[in-house]
This record gives C-alpha cells, structure tokens and sequence, in this order.
C-alpha cells in the first residue's frame, strides 16, 4: 500500500495523505455502544505524523450516521456508567474515579461553572455534582434523548442541544469524555473549546488509548486512535499548553489536564510514522491471533467470556456459538442476558467451565490470577 491508497489529508497535522492498514478491512467491528458490526472498514496512519485515524469518506460518514441513529448508552447495565476496577476487583464509576484523580493532581475550587461535552445521561455530570455542589453545571449533547435526566441534576443549566459555539458564556472548567476521538475534526473542536474557557480555565481531555488496549481499535465510530504523541499534538495545534497527562488514571485511558497557551510553547517530541505503522500492525496481528485462540478451544467445557464490553462483543461475534455465557465484575450488569446469553458474577460461574478473559494479556493475567479456582479456569491471550 502506498501513500495515495486513502487520499485524505490528516485529520491532526493537515498534511500527508494516509497509508491505509488493509489489514483491518477484514476484521469484524464493534460500535462504542457495544453491537456486533460487520467488517469492511478502513484505517490509515498519517503518512507525516503517524497519527492513526479513520478516514472520513462516504461509508464513514454513513456508517456512523446508522450507529447514532440508535445509540444506547451504556444498555448492558440499563444506563448506569460503565465501572472501572482496581487491581483487587473492586468497581467504582469512572467518572467518579477520573474526577477523584483531577482534584487529587490538579485541584477544584469551592465554585465555578463547567460544562461537559457529550454528557449522555450524565455521568459526569452527576459525579461533579457529588465532589463540587456549588459549582454551576451545563451539558452538551447532539439530540435531546437525555434531557430530563440532565434537568433532574441540581444546579444544572437545560441541557444545550447541537453546536457547542452555540453555548452561551465561558467555562472554569470543561470535560471531554470519550468524545474527541468520535469527532471527524478533533483539532477543530479544541479550538472552539478554547474559546469557551474562562482566563485560567481547564480543559480535561480523556479518550482510549490504542497502544494500551488494542481492542480499541475495532470501535467502529471511533475517527481518531490517539497516542499520547498525537492527543498532545492535537492540543498544541489547537494552542494549548499540557498541565498533566496521565496513563494511570483509567486504565488503558489517557487522560490529558490543558489550557490556552498563554505564549507559544514548543510542539510535542516527533512523531515515527513507520514505527507507528509497524505497530498497529503487529496490534492488528495480535486481535486476529487472540480470536483464533478462541476459536481453537476444542473442549466439551463451557465457555464463558470475560467483560461484556468491547472486547467481550468483538470476540463473542468472532466465535459464535461457542460461547455460553458472559462473565463480568460490574454488579449492574450481572444477572441480566447479553447478546442472548446469561451474564454471570465470578462467584455465580458455572463449574468446569473456561472463561476467556478479553483483555490485553498483562491485564488478563492478573485477573485470571484473582479468579482462578479449582473448578474453573480463567485463560488470558497469548502475547
């Protein structure tokens, strides 16, 4: 494949035309909202920066159109934000956890107006309004699905429906959420947000992190794969200065503290398109060696799947039958049928069976240490 294969320009630098990874044509597909999606999509990594992006051709732009056209949020668990967990396995709302972390690193005065783009049902919202009830709250979302949960939120504006330029006023602080890597022009939106940021105001960036969880890049209406090298890119363009940037926060997540450059600031260390490329590549290799695994398990036992996430519908679709069940840690998902089969707790699992543990293997590995009983064998993917 050459340079003219995807002829795009760069939805980061601008420049370049990107080199499409044929590989990923071939690979099923998940939605963020989690529904198997056919195979059939394009990715290219930018031919000068490196930075890994759909291009946002016809099918693109039409693909997406049908996933937001009935969208559910969070629908394994009825609404309820996704968990995140700590080593022990113990959940907490990611929200609450990345707010908890920003207040612990970089600090939140007593009052102050935010707004949230992409608020959903308000997840971040809601966990804000726990840690700072003073403050003044405000969301943005693209259809008015969510709005009278946004409006049972004390001290929150009417929800703001449609361009974020729209919305009237400045921000001390404003989040975007697993939302920039759905936009087709990132560095076009931070610059509107810089414009919506009071003198000193924050922005707080957090999106999936590719390199970390390679099943990120399965997301059908994800537009952008950042690295921590082409978000900071991203934001510098769009003339902000980094604050903080974090891979520890959320795991597999990088989360990103910014604010408008009060001067010009030098631009992020140079990025390696061949290197970039080489290493979606072996990623891409990775996620079909992890679904062949899968489908080798000859065994009378069950199987069950870990998560009921992305990975856990990726890998679901990708082996079919042979799967019985899901298992997940998240107790507003337990108990409930996913994808026509039981979603199980670790202590409800039934015994002889093997559960596949969709994570990449460091993460894996230490869950199938945590839950491993004699009964039943957890089994991470190969490196």
């Amino acid at each position: 494949m050459n340079a003219t294969d995807l002829a795009e320009r760069c939805s980061i630098c601008g420049s370049g035309l990107l080199v499409e990874l044929a590989a990923f044509r071939q690979l099923r597909r998940v939605p963020s909202d989690c529904r198997p999606w056919p195979a059939g999509g394009r990715l290219g990594a930018c031919a000068s920066c490196g930075a890994l992006q759909k291009p946002a051709n016809p099918q693109f732009l039409a693909e997406i159109d049908d996933i937001y056209r009935t969208y559910t949020i969070y629908h394994q668990a009825l609404g309820v934000e996704q968990a995140v967990f700590t080593a022990s396995g113990l959940p907490a709302s990611r929200s609450a956890r990345l707010l908890e972390s920003f207040r612990t690193t970089v600090g939140i005065g007593l009052e102050g107006r935010m707004l949230d783009i992409g608020c959903g049902n308000g997840a971040m919202l809601r966990a804000f309004n726990q840690i700072a009830p003073r403050w003044l709250k405000a969301g943005t979302e693209f259809d008015e699905k969510y709005r009278k949960d946004i409006d049972a939120i004390p001290r929150t504006e009417p929800l703001y429906v449609g361009d974020v330029v729209n919305v009237p006023g400045v921000f001390d602080f404003v989040s975007l959420i697993h939302v920039l890597e759905h936009i087709i022009d990132p560095v076009g939106l931070l610059h509107v947000l810089r414009t919506k940021l009071s003198p000193g105001g924050q922005l707080l960036v957090q999106v999936p992190h590719h390199i970390a969880n390679p099943f990120e890049l399965l997301i059908a209406d994800h537009r952008s794969h950042f690295t921590t090298t082409s978000l900071g890119q991203a934001l510098h363009l769009a003339g902000y200065e980094t604050v903080c940037l974090a891979e520890d926060w959320i795991p597999k997540e990088i989360s990103v503290v910014a604010r408008a450059a009060v001067k010009p600031t030098l631009p992020p260390s140079a990025a390696d398109p061949p290197g970039s490329r080489a290493r979606v590549t072996a990623s891409l290799e990775w996620l079909t060696g992890t679904a062949q695994q899968l489908r080798n398990l000859l065994t009378d036992r069950r199987i069950g799947l870990f998560g009921t996430s992305i990975a856990g519908t990726w890998l679901a679709s990708e082996a079919g039958e042979r799967i019985d069940f899901f298992v997940d840690e998240d107790p507003h998902r337990t108990g409930t049928r996913y994808l026509g089969r039981p979603v199980h707790s670790p202590t409800d699992v039934p015994a002889n069976s093997i559960v596949f543990v969709g994570l990449p293997p460091v993460i894996a590995s230490g869950v199938c240490r945590r839950l491993e009983t004699a009964e039943i064998s957890y089994l991470a993917p190969s490196s």
